[in-house]
């Protein structure tokens, strides 16, 4: 027979719960961000070419991640954590940067990212590519910035091989259609040859973010393509900040203050801020000006039914025909659920 201690002691063990954070962390972490997209291969780049990757986490769970630091196994790559915290059903990212200006040859990386909520563990990214030193690109990428919408905007890249007397250009692919990219040999001699390239980003390119790459052909068999990053940012004529509003749960008939700036490259003055689903109340200004700063008071209306309601601000200016939108949504309990309440009491 065995001692009653050790049965006590055994039925204790027998009953509690097994410990399974590690394995919980591994769940979380496939759920996060998947085994195949943990790994990049940026492939055969110029020296100096503009090169990064953006891993992205997504937060599935029901509490926030937070990431605490990251390091690299290798100088040719830096990480940088763009999201510390991520919130549930929110998205993050970790940069990975390919140093192309100090690094030649095959070059690979692990970044390692520590942690700490909800779980302590640590994830593991992997970088590679073969960075030529023959191929050297001024600057590193075609970078438009921001450009007014409607507005065209043309750049040069300056391309120098140095190797083969031979080496060519033999031609270029531009993947959208409103971007327009040319090829013009400069200079040759010595086993030197230097391009222009030249790039335009025409007047009806897209409101929003441009992040794309352009691919100029070789008859190099070794280097068939080299790409090259293109970045722009396209603004409406009236820029809003914030973008969006988000009031939470609010009461009925609730007054919400909401500081608003809005910008654009002329001056211009606010007739009119209105919504479907709220009052809205702002000391107009009668000067015209390309900055302005609004505290605006928000009273949404009581609604028919309870639930998210997803509505914009309509804000009407002399400057463009059509209002400035900025999507607005909130939480709201309906009249006959107030109504209920009120009897109740």
């Amino acid at each position: 027979m065995r001692p009653f201690a050790y049965a006590c002691a055994t039925a204790i063990v027998a009953s509690a719960p097994l410990y399974h954070a590690p394995l919980q962390a591994q769940d979380w972490l496939r759920d996060a961000i998947p085994p195949e997209a943990r790994m990049h291969d940026f492939g055969t780049v110029a020296r100096a070419a503009k090169t990064e990757h953006r891993f992205v986490i997504k937060n599935n769970s029901p509490q926030a991640i937070h990431l605490r630091s990251v390091r690299a196994s290798c100088g040719c790559t830096t990480p940088i954590i763009e999201t510390e915290t991520i919130n549930p059903g929110a998205v993050g990212s970790v940069l990975a940067r390919f140093n192309t200006g100090t690094f030649t040859g095959s070059k690979s990386a692990t970044l390692t990212i520590s942690i700490d909520k909800p779980h302590y563990t640590e994830l593991q990214l992997n970088v590679k590519g073969y960075i030529r030193s023959d191929v050297v690109l001024n600057p590193g990428e075609i970078s438009f910035g921001d450009i007014p919408v409607g507005e065209p905007k043309s750049m040069d890249v300056t391309l120098d091989y140095a190797g083969r007397s031979d080496w060519q250009l033999v031609g270029v692919e531009s993947p959208l259609d409103y971007l327009q990219v040319g090829i013009e040999e400069i200079s040759r001699g010595g086993g030197r040859v230097s391009y222009k390239v030249s790039s335009t980003l025409s007047a009806d390119a897209p409101l929003g973010t441009l992040l794309n790459q352009v691919l100029l052909k070789t008859n190099d068999r070794n280097l068939t393509t080299v790409p090259i990053r293109v970045m722009a940012n396209v603004q409406p004529p009236i820029q809003a900040s914030p973008q969006a509003i988000a009031l939470g749960t609010v009461a009925p008939e609730e007054l919400i203050s909401q500081r608003l700036v809005l910008k654009a490259r002329s001056e211009f003055r606010i007739v009119e801020i209105s919504s479907q689903h709220a009052d809205i109340r702002f000391d107009a200004s009668e000067t015209a000006k390309p900055a302005h700063i609004l505290n605006i008071a928000i009273v949404p209306k009581i609604q028919p039914m309870d639930g998210i309601v997803n509505s914009e601000l309509l804000i009407k200016t002399d400057l463009l025909s059509e209002p400035v939108r900025i999507p607005m949504t909130f939480s709201q309990l309906s009249k006959s659920a107030v109504s209920s309440v009120v009897t109740a009491d």
